[in-house]
């Protein structure tokens, strides 16, 4: 009897350390979530277009002074299933995927400012002009140093059969050109 109290009690030991070594296991290949954006691979985008188009904003300093101009320039658009948030990595879930929109921010001022870029752009979807959608996905404020170009983006979660897709752009307070999308 006391012999299969001792076999019970090692094969118990066994057992934990085994958990244990398979729970540690398991933190270094699957728990650390974070990747690295320069060596992550994502899937291919879906759908994208190359848009190439820029739009002026006047810079103003605390008195309301126009000391310079803001180039906003949007680079391209794309339909992605992944995406990389705040180092990780981010999947759309079904019947949901991310419209991406790739920008870049031109400070020709003498000073770095920092840029709210999703205060600058809009989403119409299926053709709605009476419902404009903000960026729920983006770095800002992005800081953008003197005299120089930012890269970002900022990204629209979307359902996948959305279509008739337009993109507004302009200050809050000020006009507005539409750039319909036709992603391919």
């Amino acid at each position: 009897m006391e012999i299969l109290k001792s076999l019970l009690k090692m094969k118990v030991v066994v057992y934990l350390l085994f958990g244990l070594l398979g729970l540690g296991m398991g933190y270094l290949i699957f728990g650390n979530d974070k990747v690295n954006s320069a060596k992550t691979v994502l899937k291919p985008a879906k759908a994208t277009q190359e848009v190439n188009q820029e739009y002026s904003f006047p810079l103003k300093n605390s008195a309301g002074e126009e000391v310079s101009q803001l180039k906003y320039k949007i680079e391209k658009a794309e339909i992605r299933d992944e995406i990389i948030v705040k180092g990780k990595r981010a999947s759309s879930v079904k019947g949901r995927t991310f419209l991406v929109v790739n920008i870049s921010i031109k400070n020709g001022y003498n000073k770095g400012i920092e840029v709210e870029t999703r205060d600058y752009i809009r989403l119409s979807v299926n053709g709605n002009k009476d419902e404009w959608f903000a960026p729920d996905i983006h770095n800002d404020p992005t800081e953008v140093q003197a005299q120089s170009v930012k890269q970002t983006r900022v990204a629209f979660p979307i359902d996948e059969t959305a279509k008739d897709l337009i993109l507004r752009i302009g200050e809050i307070n000020g006009g507005k050109q539409e750039l319909p999308l036709t992603l391919k």
